[in-house]
């Protein structure tokens, strides 16, 4: 039973600019007839959002039901540009890397370590010194956001 990805995992960033998908989230495509892929996209705090098709699909559903009535919005339209005109479809080689397209490095100021998270119904890519500055901040204010978030 999938009940959402899930964990943080250190990795290493090639000199091709390659990345290899965490076992863990591979696992769950093995035994297709096609590699596995994934859509990757310019997210917020420096992150990379990664979707496989099936969730980047999902995702568009959602923002489209939530954008609809204001697609002509200044905030809209910012954002569908920013988000499609900065996403890519990668497929896993052999070894299960996927290469980081140069906008999305740059975006995400990554270097050679990074991480790739699992955020419940998709992952993210982060530089591990970005990650660690926004668990940083998140957890020095932790209490605040349970209660917040707690709030009906």
């Amino acid at each position: 039973m999938f009940s959402g990805y899930i964990g943080t995992f250190a990795q290493t960033l090639d000199e091709k600019n390659r990345v290899v998908v965490p076992a863990k989230f591979r696992a769950l495509f093995e035994g297709g007839l096609e590699p596995a892929s994934f859509y990757l996209t310019r997210g917020p705090n420096n992150s990379i959002l990664m979707f496989t098709p099936e969730q980047w699909q999902r995702w568009e559903q959602t923002v489209t039901a939530t954008t609809e009535e204001r697609k002509f919005s200044g905030s809209v339209r910012d954002f569908i540009r920013a988000v499609y005109s900065n996403a890519h479809h990668c497929t896993c080689d052999k070894l299960g890397r996927i290469t980081v397209p140069p906008s999305l490095l740059e975006h995400a100021k990554l270097a050679k370590d990074v991480v790739i998270i699992g955020v419940k119904d998709g992952m993210e890519i982060w530089s591990a010194e970005e990650w660690n500055k926004y668990q940083a901040r998140v957890f020095d204010n932790f209490d605040s956001i349970v209660e917040d978030i707690s709030k009906k």
